[in-house]
């Protein structure tokens, strides 16, 4: 199982991996790992995608009910809402981890094209600020 058909993670998705512990699981793709659920069961498997909302898309999974019965799944999907506890491995630092997916580097939006209507809006604007202060103002559209 890939990603979901949005290629980029949503503007409130990026924040939530930056400020709250969902990146922390983010960093955890690719991993076999243990996550407990709220209703006393656990899963075994690795992880393929974490969104912002901390819903986690599995694969060769084992899923641990309540009994402790098992049951096998190829691809198992777990709302984010549920989670009560993620193990990590013990061969990966939770700090190391944390700083790694804090540092990975933003996408920013490509610069604003100005139209020429607001270009020719803002060389009439430096014409009356040169003419009223005597000096040239810097234009912010070249």
């Amino acid at each position: 199982m890939n990603k979901p058909t949005l290629d980029k993670p949503l503007k409130k998705e990026i924040f939530l991996f930056i400020n709250s512990l969902t990146g922390l699981l983010k960093s955890l793709e690719q991993e076999y790992t243990i996550i407990d659920l709220q209703n006393e069961s656990s899963i075994t498997g690795k992880i393929i995608y974490v969104d912002g909302f901390m819903n986690v898309d599995f694969e060769d999974v084992v899923f641990y009910n309540s009994r402790g019965s098992k049951h096998h799944f190829e691809k198992f999907f777990v709302k984010g809402r549920l989670i009560r506890f993620v193990h990590i491995p013990k061969h990966l630092s939770p700090l190391e981890l944390y700083i790694k997916n804090v540092k990975k580097p933003t996408v920013h939006a490509p610069k604003k094209v100005f139209t020429f209507k607001r270009k020719r809006a803002q060389r009439y604007h430096d014409e009356i600020v040169q003419y009223a202060f005597g000096k040239p103002e810097q234009s912010k559209t070249n």
